[in-house]
């Protein structure tokens, strides 16, 4: 398993209740919800069989899903109970993702309250945030496809959480001359997220690099450059650096175990190497591994979740320009999108860089469809002392745009106003990479984000 072919998420389910309501009538749900959370896709479900109503119950409970090793849990109140049991089981997880579900009342009245799963939801949820936890909450009845669509939407980001504290991220040469705005507190963002990020120095890429046989070259350059249908411009010796930069990247990330990378892939690239990365970049994320130009540490990290999310590579882009009149905004960056997202009636180029055709770059217009344009970054601490995550999304339509520039690039029509997104990445100095992902992921980054608990700046 990798991060973009991941494990199922190993959700646990415990249902709470007391015998003071009908936790008979629980009791009996709870078999069909235990079945409809077992066939859901990408989860491994570790359910608690029997209603968790005293503290010894709690304790029996808490002791079995910790030998499940789970990444999530599910507390449903079957009904009312004791408000310490979900506070024991929330501390019990303190680093795990929390779903609190309540359902509503039967239909069939009785002249009383039979369940009261909202209420005890309600003072559930409220204890925790006391407590500092954020859990993700669900009231709907078990045969809504709401409560099955979020359940696994839940799982979905359970899983990002988890695998996120075994990532490895090869820094490579460190970030773009003047792009300042994208370094990170790299031990901030491990107590954060968990990953780990690992410099390699960009001599060592170089070197490697000029060191791959010329046989090995000959024998795989045919394959890379298979997805382009104009090469035109490729010439054999930028054909034989790209190809041996590629080898030499993909060779580091197996003997490193890295799960992704960011390259500084131009400026002292070009000066060591000969060549911009723009080309290797496009290649290297096509084939899975995800790499982020100009040492976007974050682009990087916002790219594979956002992969995760949808099943699609996203874009890793610059925000060019903005026309208000209509409301759509220009998406481009020099050449690094993986060529699954050309629109499929215009030729994919494999153009000689445009920096004074040092390199070579991918040039393609991208496939129209629904987005969500998103990033994960960084701030400065209130406090004046280190750095905070955060994040920023939307949503929009990417358009069938015409190849008006060299690059990789879309137009995009915002559902919210364009231009108030560009004053908030303006004003509040958020970094200029974005990431354009195909589908729509809201609720999955509302969840993240309330997980992390990480400011979500959500421009409608």
């Amino acid at each position: 398993m990798s991060f973009i072919n991941p494990e199922p998420t190993r959700l646990g389910l415990v249902c709470l209740a007391r015998l003071t309501f009908e936790a008979d009538l629980a009791a009996q749900w709870y078999v069909e919800a235990r079945q409809v959370l077992g066939a859901l896709d990408g989860v491994q479900l570790c359910a608690i069989e029997k209603l968790v109503i005293e503290q010894s119950d709690a304790d029996a409970a808490i002791a079995e899903l910790k030998a499940a090793n789970i990444d999530a849990l599910v507390i449903l109140s079957g009904t009312f109970a004791l408000g310490g049991l979900a506070q024991r089981l929330a501390q019990s997880f303190a680093h795990t993702p929390l779903l609190l579900w309540a359902w509503p009342e039967p239909q069939e009245q009785t002249g009383k309250l039979r369940l009261n799963s909202l209420v005890g939801t309600h003072v559930n949820a409220s204890n925790l945030y006391k407590l500092g936890y954020r859990p993700t909450t669900l009231y709907a009845v078990l045969n809504d496809p709401y409560t099955a669509q979020t359940i696994t939407r839940f799982a979905r980001v359970a899983g990002i959480l988890r695998d996120l504290q075994q990532l490895r991220l090869a820094f490579v040469g460190g970030h773009a001359p003047g792009f300042e705005n994208l370094a990170v507190d790299k031990f901030a963002l491990r107590r954060a997220l968990g990953v780990e990020i690992i410099d390699v120095g960009l001599q060592a890429i170089v070197a490697r690099a000029r060191a791959v046989a010329a046989e090995r070259v000959r024998a795989s350059k045919p394959d890379l450059l298979k997805p382009f249908a104009d090469t035109s411009e490729v010439n054999e010796t930028k054909g034989d650096l790209v190809t041996a930069l590629i080898i030499a990247l993909r060779d580091i990330a197996t003997e490193g175990r890295f799960d992704a990378m960011t390259l500084k892939c131009w400026g002292d690239l070009v000066e060591a190497y000969g060549i911009a990365g723009c080309g290797a970049v496009s290649v290297l994320t096509e084939m899975g591994l995800f790499t982020g130009c100009e040492g976007d540490i974050m682009g990087t990290l916002s790219m594979l979740i956002a992969r995760r999310l949808t099943g699609i590579h996203p874009f890793l882009t610059d925000f060019v320009s903005v026309d208000a009149k209509t409301n759509t905004g220009m998406l481009w960056h020099g050449g690094c999108a993986p060529v699954s997202l050309a629109r499929e009636d215009q030729p994919r180029h494999l153009f000689s860089h445009f920096a004074a055709g040092k390199g070579l770059t991918a040039g393609f217009v991208l496939k129209s469809g629904r987005v969500t344009i998103l990033r994960l970054g960084d701030a400065p601490s209130s406090e004046g002392a280190g750095r905070n995550l955060r994040m920023i999304a939307t949503t929009g339509q990417s358009l069938e745009t015409e190849m008006e520039v060299r690059g990789t690039l879309t137009r995009v029509a915002f559902d919210c106003d364009a231009m108030a997104f560009l004053n908030e990445m303006l004003g509040d100095g958020w970094e200029h990479h974005l990431v354009m992902a195909y589908g729509e992921v809201v609720p999955e980054l509302e969840m993240l984000c309330r997980s992390l608990n990480v400011p979500l700046t959500l421009m409608k």
